[in-house]
């Protein structure tokens, strides 16, 4: 296994390996809900497609809202108790459903209720997440830090649908969600264990408002050649792919008549791809350069993802593996780049504003794309979105082939780009 999850040295760190631990089985108890809670919406309140979407947009909506100002938070406060209180947050949120379901007043509103909760949690962790990485392990050990938390959220994805596809048809959908609460709750008990103290926040000038270190963080973003080209590849990318997202589900059980056990083993399978591709990733950027793997890793994703509908013609369920496998193994591949790039030619201080800048603009489409896609499966079907999605992704390769991102060979040479930016900022 160790061998299989890439360097060793972050092995001997202890610290790192109870938030690896407690991250592995959070995003494991993430993955159930992620198939349990619109499975509940579309079997025991009937939904459409275009309410699926809505319901997933609800979990990401507090990031347009949110993430800015959470950014200048994380930026100003030590990250690891922001990141307890919103695991507690989201544990207690989750919890609520299999409580309702139990005194039978469960209802579509609540659904909507937690998915809010859930987005505000969500805002507060993966910024303070992305921004406390760096200084738990190190620049020098950045890129195996984001390797092994990928390769062990590709396990987290195996195992998860699968599981969450047993546990819908044994215990039901609601109970099921409760697993993701205990999930939440691991990760707090090991963000909690965690020993080495963390840096002090850089001091703010009392005169430095919100509004002016927000800007600090977009004034990075924009004027950065990297980041302005990697925020707006990603942007693209998920809007495609957001677009697709609810009408899986819709297209899995009223068009192909699966169960959720089967549809369990279709997402199980992106694990396995994101395994595979977190594996061969470093692999890929060698033979390559970074440029071209991460054009390669769009690319690969979005045929997959337009071969979904084939899906009708073909036996549906291995197929849809297949397909799953590529697009998740050629996304990750791009995925693992993108983030390190950013961490790596962002100033520690800016690392929270950085993210928020991002997670605002790339994540603050999600909710627009899963309404989008929703709306147009109930007008025309769940076919031409799959299409549509898949076509949209040809404008992140473009803007990786015409950018700075293009030309670069390796980490080094991006780092080079980076220049005197911690002075600057």
């Amino acid at each position: 296994m160790p061998a299989m999850l890439g360097g060793s040295r972050l092995w001997r760190h202890p610290d790192f390996l109870k938030l690896w631990s407690g991250q592995t089985i959070s995003v494991i108890g993430g993955e159930i809900t992620a198939l349990a809670l619109p499975t509940l919406a579309i079997f025991r309140f009937h939904t459409s497609a275009l309410v699926v979407g809505l319901l997933i947009g609800s979990q990401r909506i507090a990031f347009p809202i949110l993430s800015l100002f959470a950014g200048v938070l994380v930026d100003r406060v030590r990250r690891r108790p922001v990141m307890i209180l919103a695991d507690a947050g989201r544990a207690i949120a989750l919890a609520s459903i299999p409580l309702a379901f139990a005194l039978n007043v469960l209802s579509l509103a609540q659904l909507f209720v937690v998915g809010l909760a859930m987005g505000i949690g969500n805002v507060l962790f993966d910024i303070a997440y992305l921004a406390y990485l760096p200084s738990l392990v190190g620049q020098a050990d950045i890129v195996e830090g984001n390797n092994k938390l990928t390769s062990s959220f590709s396990i987290a994805m195996l195992a998860g649908p699968g599981l969450g596809g047993v546990l819908v048809q044994l215990i039901g959908a609601a109970q099921a969600i409760g697993a993701n609460a205990i999930s939440y709750l691991v990760s707090v008990l090991t963000l909690a264990w965690i020993r080495e103290p963390e840096p002090l926040p850089r001091e703010v000038s009392a005169r430095t408002g919100v509004f002016a270190e927000i800007a600090q963080g977009i004034r990075l973003v924009v004027h950065h050649p990297l980041l302005r080209s990697l925020l707006a590849m990603v942007t693209v990318d998920s809007f495609g792919f957001q677009l697709a997202l609810p009408v899986f589900l819709i297209f899995f059980y009223r068009r192909l008549h699966l169960t959720p056990a089967q549809a369990g083993l279709i997402f199980a399978s992106l694990g396995v791809g994101a395994l595979v591709g977190s594996v061969i990733a470093a692999r890929v950027v060698a033979v390559l350069g970074l440029g071209r793997a991460m054009a390669l890793g769009i690319a690969g994703s979005a045929l997959a993802l337009a071969g979904v509908p084939l899906a009708l013609f073909l036996p549906a369920v291995p197929w849809l593996i297949f397909v799953s496998f590529v697009d998740a193994c050629a996304i990750t591949v791009m995925d693992i780049q993108q983030v390190s790039l950013r961490q790596g030619v962002t100033p520690s201080h800016l690392q929270g504003r950085m993210n928020a800048t991002f997670r605002t603009l790339f994540w603050g489409v999600w909710p627009l794309a899963n309404f989008l896609g929703g709306l147009i499966a109930d007008w025309t079907g769940p076919v031409s979105v799959f299409l549509i999605a898949a076509g949209l992704r040809i404008i992140p390769i473009t803007i990786v082939v015409v950018s700075p991102i293009g030309r670069l060979r390796s980490y080094p040479a991006a780092a080079a780009q980076a220049g005197g930016i911690s002075s600057n900022w």
